[in-house]
């Protein structure tokens, strides 16, 4: 497995490099695009990007897609519903919707519509990574902006909306069948966490538990 963080420009998101050690994608790309290349060319030779993926369409973290999408000849994957939003420059290569999934050898991430953040946001799990750290797991889940360690996204953006927001929250991760308390949150900004913690210690549990 191949697993990097990546924080980028002047509002620290969070972009990840994931992947198996052939196939990886990058995840919201928003800043320091030279960093990234350097960063993905410094791994094996036979690692290919089959993908940029954005959580949301937030400019933060979709600012240097196209020229991440254009260094490597990759596709672009995001939900339909921030193009509508908020215009981002390039349609999707592949739009993305609950249901979905990206292959990456061994690693199948599925992806989840879960906005509230943004119209569009969605975050994707696996349940294939078993170890991270040196610490057992049941696999990991990349949150966008939609949850934080003890915090959530912000909803008084164009498009944010709180109801759903904690609806997403409570539905799709608290209360998944597929996701358990050793869950690793990997979010959009700010250090990981646990769906466990964030049952325990979250400032707003009472509103998605």
């Amino acid at each position: 497995m191949i697993l990097k963080k990546l924080i980028v420009g002047s509002y620290g998101t969070n972009c990840y490099i994931f992947g198996s050690d052939k196939k990886i994608i990058i995840i919201d790309p928003g800043a320091e695009p030279k960093a990234i290349i350097e960063t993905v060319e410094n791994l094996d030779n036979h690692v290919n990007v089959i993908g940029v993926v954005l959580t949301h369409g937030h400019f933060d973290h979709s600012m240097k897609a196209g020229r991440i999408m254009r260094h490597f000849n990759t596709p672009l994957m995001y939900s339909k519903n921030d193009s509508i939003q908020y215009g981002i420059n390039k349609d999707a290569d592949k739009w993305l919707k609950e249901g979905d999934i990206i292959e990456l050898d061994d690693i199948t991430l599925h992806v989840l519509d879960t906005p509230g953040h943004t119209p569009g946001s969605i975050s994707l799990y696996t349940k294939d990574i078993k170890e991270l750290n040196g610490n057992q797991i049941d696999g990991i889940i990349f949150t966008g902006d939609l949850i934080f360690r003890r915090s959530v996204g912000r909803t008084d953006f164009s498009g944010g909306d709180q109801i759903q927001l904690f609806s997403s929250i409570k539905n799709k991760i608290m209360y998944n069948s597929e996701l358990s308390d050793n869950f690793i949150i990997l979010p959009g900004h700010m250090g990981a966490t646990t769906v466990g913690e964030e049952r325990k210690y979250n400032m707003f549990k009472s509103y998605f538990l």
